[in-house]
């Protein structure tokens, strides 16, 4: 077993699929099966079981899951240390980030972080914040970029606190809300509960068909071309003609949504988390309107 093999069999463990995972590994499907039955082979043992949904790991696989992320920890700490002798920047970053972060602002950031520092190997993992959190528990990412609120003991940045938005076609600008479909969006558990909450105390629970979407991009799509309204963060409003609207709870509390930086307080001293930190916030900073 060698370091490929280790980086293997936890991106087989963060994917669940042998498709996808060979794709984040830059491979084939048939080369990563091979390389599958090699390294079973080697320790004579089974390590994967192939189902409908995907893979599940065997008990042996678990069982060395553990050791082969110490070896990959010590494998980055030797590579940052020697590089940092050398007053570079390199080694191993392992990134989780929300699903909407990611689409709307992690382009910019990843072009002047690589820009800067090309001699770092990034991994990026896009999904639902609730999951990146649960990664970041697990030691599975180094930093977590999240959207909304989460109890972490450890390092975190606030980002931003961002307006919820009532959004709507201008052809509908004047149209009351109960008679316009709501259009959805599939989304974490709190967010989605707070988007009932105002829904509930504005009586917005219209007799008209509600629609639900997955895609932010393809909610507010539908929103532009009159199909209903949405309640969206302003994160994806950027060049939106329609109507837009800040919401506020009746208590006269407005309705944000709030980005986060998560990390764990011994990664920060890698200069290769420590730099990626500091440019997520200098993108935010050079995004802040002028006083």
């Amino acid at each position: 077993m060698d370091e490929k093999d280790c980086e293997m069999l936890e991106m087989l463990e963060q994917t669940g699929n042998i498709t996808k995972a060979a794709g984040r590994l830059f491979t084939t499907q048939s080369a990563l099966t091979k390389r599958i039955q090699k390294l079973e082979e080697e320790l004579d043992c089974t390590l994967l079981i192939r189902s409908r949904k995907g893979i599940l790991l065997t008990p042996a696989a678990e069982t060395i899951l553990p050791h082969i992320r110490a070896i990959s920890g010590s494998m980055q700490k030797i590579r940052t240390d020697i590089a940092s002798m050398r007053g570079e920047v390199a080694g191993t970053l392992k990134i989780g980030v929300s699903v909407n972060y990611a689409r709307y602002r992690l382009p910019d950031v990843l072009k002047i972080y690589m820009e800067k520092y090309p001699k770092v190997d990034i991994h990026v993992t896009t999904q639902q914040s609730t999951r990146l959190y649960k990664s970041l528990k697990e030691n599975e990412i180094s930093i977590a970029l999240v959207r909304g609120n989460f109890k972490w003991d450890e390092g975190i940045v606030t980002l931003h606190q961002e307006p919820v938005c009532l959004v709507v076609s201008r052809q509908h600008a004047h149209t009351p809300l109960n008679q316009l479909p709501y259009i959805g969006r599939h989304t974490d558990q709190d967010f989605f509960d707070q988007i009932e909450r105002w829904r509930q105390e504005r009586g917005c629970f219209g007799s008209h068909v509600n629609l639900w979407i997955d895609d932010i991009g393809s909610c507010l799509e539908m929103v532009s071309r009159g199909i209903g309204w949405a309640i969206l963060p302003s994160i994806c409003l950027d060049g939106f003609q329609g109507l837009v609207r800040p919401l506020h709870f009746p208590d006269g509390t407005a309705f944000t949504r709030s980005s986060h930086i998560l990390y764990r307080q011994e990664y920060f001293e890698l200069p290769q988390v420590k730099m990626f930190i500091q440019t997520v916030l200098a993108d935010e900073y050079f995004r802040q309107p002028p006083h």
